[in-house]
């Protein structure tokens, strides 16, 4: 069902490309791409999505105890048809972390209250986040 729901997009996009023009803005906002998510106001979620060059949300707040789950969605349109997919690691200062990959997820959960600063292994500072502990 899931492939047959594929191919049946692929062709409507394949179909969608054939002629005509458009002034239409391009959309930078599915699922599974390179464009980070709009800057947003920090989050009291548990979960954070690992993107392409980002993790979001970046910045969070949780209770003492609460677990956080890291889910992978790195994986993009390599403009052939196929995707193509990065890996990345969730690597605390402390020396937490996250093996190298590219799908799945990780978790960790925070027993004490502070601050947690946390990077990909593979872009360094440029792909960062935070973890408060209250």
């Amino acid at each position: 069902m899931r492939l047959a729901a594929h191919i049946t997009f692929a062709l409507l996009l394949a179909a969608a490309g054939c002629g005509g023009s458009s002034t239409a803005p391009a959309n930078n906002t599915g699922g599974g791409n390179n464009t980070p998510p709009p800057p947003q106001q920090p989050s009291t979620s548990n979960a954070v999505t690992v993107g392409n060059d980002w993790f979001d949300p970046s910045t969070t707040t949780v209770a003492v105890g609460t677990k956080v789950t890291w889910t992978w969605d790195s994986c993009g349109s390599d403009g052939y048809g196929g995707q193509t997919c990065v890996s990345h690691t969730v690597t605390f200062d402390d020396g937490a972390a996250s093996p190298s990959q590219s799908g799945g997820s990780w978790s960790r959960t925070f027993t004490s209250a502070g601050t947690y600063k946390y990077h990909c292994a593979v872009h360094g500072s440029a792909m960062a986040g935070t973890i408060t502990v209250q």
